[in-house]
């Protein structure tokens, strides 16, 4: 990850993209997560973290880590379709999280007694709870890897609206797994953009140090810039002619008081 944005008033926010569009990111979405949910459970009911980390996961990195919680999901679909449209690759977290109650059914169904009497099964509270623990913990440490390998995470806030399933950290209010994603987030370490250059060549060998930033707070936008910031670059060619860098994620970051650290993370200096 190289940087970390937040976005106010998404709730507000008013897309018009096409109905066919937005349904046919979701049916990606679909996919991909049953692509997830079969190499987790594999043929011996075994939540196989590992193939689905190998298999399923590298079909899923993009520039992008969408992150929300209650913001209407099918805005942030919409919002998705429009930043691909420019060129760049997005994740939705909820394309993932939206598969964990059918997992741990699944799951669950797997480890039930069943009864003399047909079609009865006796639910073991003891074995269910773990596994459905290990279900969230197996989806969280993807979600993981799928934001430390972004380039931007981009968090877009909503109002609660179930306080009850809510959790609070003193800055940050949003369901469990937006607090795990911004929690995450806060403490990893900033990763430049590849450069070909003379001195990148030369480190390949030995790997390029990675720069730690202190967990300071993400960067705050509101909604308007953003969505100027997207008609903006709309009908520009996606990447630059210097570079295969998105060229509406370098106009988004030229709107952001960027310290000189993340200036030179993006190769700017």
């Amino acid at each position: 990850m190289l940087l970390k944005l937040r976005v106010r008033d998404f709730a507000d926010a008013a897309l018009k993209v096409d109905p066919a569009a937005t349904a046919a990111f979701q049916a990606r979405c679909s996919l991909a997560a049953q692509d997830v949910a079969a190499c987790l459970l594999n043929s011996n009911n075994l939540l196989d973290t590992a193939s689905a980390q190998r298999t399923a996961l590298p079909a899923l990195q993009a520039d992008v880590f969408l992150s929300h919680g209650a913001v209407d999901r099918q805005q942030v679909l919409q919002l998705a379709v429009m930043l691909e449209r420019l060129g760049v690759s997005v994740f939705v977290d909820s394309c993932l999280w939206r598969t964990v109650d059918a997992l741990q059914r699944e799951m669950d169904q797997v480890l039930c007694e069943r009864r003399r009497l047909a079609g009865v099964h006796v639910l073991h509270p003891g074995k269910a709870a773990p596994a459905s623990a290990n279900v969230c913990m197996a989806l969280n440490a993807m979600l993981q890897r799928l934001i430390d390998g972004c380039e931007l995470f981009l968090h877009l806030e909503g109002e609660p609206t179930h306080g009850q399933t809510w959790v609070d950290d003193g800055r940050h209010a949003g369901a469990p797994w937006v607090f795990s994603e911004l929690t995450f987030a806060r403490h990893l370490p900033r990763r430049g953009r590849p450069r070909l250059t003379l001195d990148a060549l030369k480190a390949v060998a030995g790997g390029q140090r990675a720069l730690f930033g202190a967990p300071e707070a993400p960067h705050i936008l509101a909604w308007e810039v953003l969505e100027r910031a997207i008609a903006d670059t709309t009908g520009f060619p996606a990447a630059s002619y210097r570079h295969d860098h998105p060229v509406f994620l370098d106009h988004l970051y030229g709107k952001l008081p960027l310290s000189q650290q993340e200036k030179q993370l993006l190769g700017w200096t």
